[in-house]
């Protein structure tokens, strides 16, 4: 009897820890914008105002006019990314100032 318990609750035990690890992977956060400035391991991001027109704007710029921007850290060093390439950013973290910052996960050119 003791056995069948223990073996029920291993089982229930590791059905909870994968189901867990699975749900964090789609929790993650996405936002697609244009690179303003990109150093070593952070990247500055703003969200196109139109669709289809695509201004490259500088970081004061981006700043000064308050468009939906946001700064990502990142635990690897950046490669590939140039200012004004359209990329999509997948983060778990970000904090509430303005602009924003966060810590970003995974990044992927979109359009250069």
């Amino acid at each position: 009897m003791k056995r069948r318990y223990l073996f029920y609750l291993i089982v229930f035990g590791g059905l909870t820890i994968f189901g867990c690890e699975e749900e964090s992977k789609d929790n993650e956060l996405v936002m697609e914008g244009i690179v303003a400035k990109v150093d070593a391991r952070e990247v500055f991001i703003y969200e196109e105002e139109l669709e289809g027109e695509t201004m490259i704007l500088s970081e004061e710029e981006v700043i000064s006019k308050s468009l939906q921007a946001s700064y990502f850290g990142f635990d690897k060093e950046i490669s590939g990314i140039e200012v004004g390439d359209k990329v999509k950013v997948w983060y778990d973290a970000m904090d509430t100032s303005l602009p924003g910052s966060g810590h970003g996960t995974k990044i992927e050119v979109i359009d250069k």
